[in-house]
């Protein structure tokens, strides 16, 4: 417990000592038609969220277990860095979409050959479930990773969420006795608790796609290993459910509306709410409240379908309330 208490707050004190590097450097973030802030900002402070739980996780894996981490953690953790490389190389030349997409899908495919090697035996196993596996687990990963990056548009709300997410995420493997993944989420939500304080309620800096995407990926992958080995199996996309449902409303509705989907836009539920004289503060707050509200909801013993309604029903409301005041701001044209 004292090794991963200090591997924690090691992780925390390189992140941090990342952003502040990194703030120094002043790679920036121009304001442009689609962007929440005002002002130029420098950008990348993911690196230093990606950076420390890479460096740190193994270490708490050697103190704890006496050993490195086997073929089913180490390609998770080098997906994730894949990833989080080539989102810092976006973040400054602007890659096409489809480039962008083909990475992604390179790393969950590596997340996904890292977990069948601890769950599939391909002399034993029937081809339908494996295939299921890893067609369904390689949607859950490029959705949940992009879903968080379009969500990272307002100070301290992806960051926050993913934070509050792992630290769940981590009770639960711990509960659970995965002594491992409990400390891959525990060192993740340390290394985003850690960036809080230069992006939220003021933005010093901002995470950028390398913070992003990395993350989220690390979290979409806990996110399957908590649904193949914990009692909980629907505890990450509750968790999410928040930012899930509203990059899923933003995306059916626009196509519904005709409007392109890889078009950059400010017309997520989120971004109307602020574009309408709400507090950031309060919607990142908000949805927060969105992560906790799953994680209770995820844990109690009662039918899927009830569980469900209650977990939806206050995101509903907020649809609702947001969606009135965009069509009197904007006169209909939101």
């Amino acid at each position: 417990m004292i090794s991963l208490f200090l591997c924690c707050l090691s992780a925390a004190g390189i992140s941090a000592a990342l952003i502040r590097h990194m703030i120094r450097v002043g790679v920036m973030d121009i304001p442009g038609h689609r962007s929440s802030h005002t002002r130029p900002t420098p950008k990348g402070g993911g690196i230093g969220i990606v950076i420390a739980f890479l460096l740190i996780f193994p270490i708490s894996q050697l103190l704890s277990r006496g050993d490195l981490p086997g073929a089913a953690l180490l390609l998770p953790l080098m997906a994730v860095a894949l990833l989080a490389l080539f989102s810092w190389l976006d973040d400054i030349h602007s890659y096409r979409a489809a480039l962008k997409l083909g990475v992604q899908g390179l790393a969950a495919l590596m997340i996904l050959l890292g977990l069948a090697s601890g769950y599939f035996d391909v002399h034993t196993s029937s081809v339908l479930p494996a295939l299921f596996f890893g067609v369904v687990g390689f949607c859950w990963l490029v959705y949940v990773t992009n879903a968080i990056n379009f969500i990272d548009g307002i100070n301290g709300l992806a960051a926050g969420s993913m934070a509050l997410s792992a630290l769940i995420v981590a009770a639960i493997f711990h509960k659970a006795g995965l002594e491992g993944l409990g400390h891959a989420a525990l060192v993740l939500s340390a290394c985003l608790i850690a960036f809080l304080p230069f992006n939220f309620p003021r933005a010093r800096i901002f995470m950028g796609d390398v913070g992003s995407q990395g993350a989220g990926l690390a979290l979409s992958w806990l996110g399957i290993e908590a649904a193949l080995r914990t009692p909980h199996p629907l505890i990450v996309a509750f968790l999410l459910s928040g930012i899930l449902y509203d990059v899923s409303f933003t995306l059916v509705r626009r196509a519904l509306a005709g409007d392109p989907l890889a078009q950059a836009h400010r017309s997520h539920l989120y971004q109307l709410a602020t574009r309408t004289g709400i507090s950031p503060v309060f919607v990142s707050l908000l949805y927060w409240s969105f992560v906790l509200w799953g994680g209770l909801i995820c844990v109690q013993d009662w039918p899927l379908g009830l569980r469900l309604g209650l977990l939806l029903a206050p995101q509903l409301l907020w649809t609702l309330f947001v969606v009135r005041r965009a069509r009197t701001a904007f006169l209909g044209k939101w």
